[in-house]
């Protein structure tokens, strides 16, 4: 399913960061913009509602460099996680190349991650997806005093043992390895 699409002299491929609202996946974006070399990014587009959740998705482009002769460009996308916004997240989706899904890492939150991912499995099913695409787990908000144990989190959310990382966003920590993982997964995917 890894195409990527762009001319004979680059590749766009979309990274979707999905999980449940209020789990991280706009911070993440935001830390990664703060994080990366402005020399290999362009702006991170954000737009957010007065409460601070996204309506639609946030953006973010990153250039990678040349992989099979061409040049390398990802387009990292957050999905909105709220069931009113199916319709967008399935666009969205629609696109994708790889994904994070990016989990609340707080006892509460348990149940949302799960509803969340069950969702994801029955779109990217219903779109064709669900085997195909390089996905890797980013458990965020491990400063919390009560986060679920990681393996506990883990065993709960990922069956299948893809990659997993833990990360605080808000603190731009831990937010680099989930996204190198799936771009490595992707670039193996390309060649």
């Amino acid at each position: 399913m890894i195409e990527g699409r762009g001319t004979s002299e680059e590749i766009d491929c979309r990274i979707v960061y999905v999980g449940p609202p209020g789990s991280g996946k706009s911070s993440t974006l935001r830390a990664l913009h703060g994080i990366l070399d402005p020399s290999a990014h362009g702006r991170f587009v954000s737009p957010t509602r007065a409460d601070g959740s996204t309506p639609f998705m946030d953006l973010l482009t990153v250039e990678l460099g040349g992989v099979a002769g061409r040049r390398l460009r990802l387009q990292l996308v957050s999905a909105p996680g709220d069931p009113g916004r199916d319709a967008v997240r399935r666009t969205i989706l629609t696109g994708a190349d790889g994904l994070v899904f990016v989990a609340d890492s707080a006892p509460a939150r348990l149940r949302a991650n799960e509803q969340a991912l069950a969702t994801l499995r029955r779109e990217l099913d219903e779109l064709g997806h669900l085997e195909l695409l390089p996905l890797v787990y980013q458990y965020n908000k491990r400063d919390l005093p009560d986060a679920i144990p990681l393996d506990d989190l883990d065993r709960a959310l990922n069956p299948a043992g893809h990659p997993f990382f833990s990360s605080i966003a808000e603190r731009r920590e831990g937010v680099v390895d989930p996204l190198t993982a799936v771009s490595e997964r992707l670039i193996r995917a390309l060649t």
